[in-house]
């Protein structure tokens, strides 16, 4: 193995953790949030392919040929949405939206001169739009629409247009994603069954709408007043390392505190406290174990003391970052508080004869979560 010590290189990995508490559903149907404002829960994911001809040419915008709603058969009004830190969400309980995070991809024939179409895009969060490839040209698709009433909400193009479509072909419409609810502070103790939610394609006379549940009506709310904080650094600075292009060589370990203290007062539950982890960076060679460099080249990984399996490079134990839930404990009703105290080790790894040089970074959300 071929070790170059003469280069050094700063790697500077700035793992963004943003600290909220959520809960996730596992064989209950029962998600549970607690205190606070922001992303509180994320979860519940769907992959949905929806197929078949559209049976009408006229292209409606508010009638989306990729959307998410609350209804099967039109997008969600954009008055519908209020805006929470941010996000635009559905509310659902007071202080509490519902938003999701997908993309959606789409194929279609233009009814013109038989071209086949592709529209990309996001349906949510970060944000509800879309790039369409219409033979060569790329049509940028914002949301809300000029009509200002549909939201999550893509359709082709953002006026409306006869002889369009070309009704007989079948379409192909992918949504996939998660489910996120959202919080402003003033939720209250309650527990609520959450409303079914549906991707679809629409069609302008309803005849080729395509649909399909992709949040059933079995899912229970509970808001509590638990509340849980995390104390541990998030930003890692490994500082400069020797480069190795020996794949899966460790370059450099750090290890912290990872202390979470949870609290509750009145109407106390009894729940497990966990954490979760989503790569924003992205995930290298597709492995839930490795946090992927934002420059590509090698990753980083990460392992809690006494809680995980180790998180050494080359591996697939440690902290998984794609959104698996990791326990820490629990807390009962009869505790008014408790704390999780542990360490946890980062690990930065090399990809291989592609690692870079210079600085680099990787990103990652954490989330609290109890259920």
């Amino acid at each position: 193995m071929k070790k170059n010590h003469a280069r050094k290189i700063r790697y500077l990995s700035l793992l963004g953790l943003f600290l909220t508490a959520h809960a996730m559903p596992v064989k209950s149907e029962t998600i549970t949030i607690g205190k606070g404002s922001g992303v509180a829960w994320e979860g519940l994911p769907f992959d949905v392919t929806l197929t078949g001809p559209l049976k009408e040419s006229y292209l409606e915008p508010g009638m989306g040929l990729a959307a998410i709603s609350n209804v099967s058969h039109q997008c969600i009004g954009d008055y519908n949405l209020v805006t929470y830190n941010g996000m635009k969400v559905l509310q659902i309980a007071p202080g509490v939206g519902l938003v999701p995070r997908a993309t959606a991809t789409a194929s279609y024939t233009f009814d013109h001169n038989g071209q086949i179409e592709t529209l990309t895009g996001t349906i949510g969060l970060p944000k509800t739009e879309a790039d369409v490839n219409a033979g060569g040209t790329n049509i940028k698709i914002t949301n809300p629409l000029r009509f200002g009433e549909e939201g999550w909400c893509l359709p082709p193009r953002m006026e409306r247009v006869a002889n369009f479509y070309r009704p007989s072909v079948d379409r192909t419409v992918t949504i996939k994603g998660t489910w996120v609810l959202v919080t402003n502070g003033n939720q209250t103790s309650s527990e609520i069954k959450l409303h079914p939610m549906w991707a679809a394609s629409f069609s302008y006379t309803g005849q080729g709408t395509k649909s399909a549940v992709i949040l059933p009506s079995t899912i229970d709310l509970r808001i509590s007043n638990l509340e849980c904080n995390v104390a541990t650094p998030t930003a890692i600075n490994f500082g400069a390392v020797q480069r190795n292009i020996s794949k899966d060589a460790e370059l450099a370990k750090m290890s912290n505190h990872f202390n979470v203290n949870c609290t509750q007062d009145t109407d106390r539950i009894n729940a497990n406290i966990g954490v979760q982890f989503r790569a924003k960076s992205g995930l290298y060679d597709a492995l839930p174990s490795q946090l992927s460099l934002q420059q590509g080249g090698g990753y980083i990984t990460g392992e809690i003391s006494g809680v995980t399996t180790d998180g050494m490079c080359g591996g697939t134990g440690g902290i998984t970052f794609d959104r698996t839930k990791i326990k820490l404990g629990e807390i009962k009703d009869t505790e008014a508080s408790k704390a999780f105290p542990n360490q946890i080790i980062w690990r930065l790894c090399s990809g291989g004869a592609d690692l870079p040089s210079g600085q680099v970074n990787a990103s990652a959300e954490m989330l609290v979560t109890y259920n």
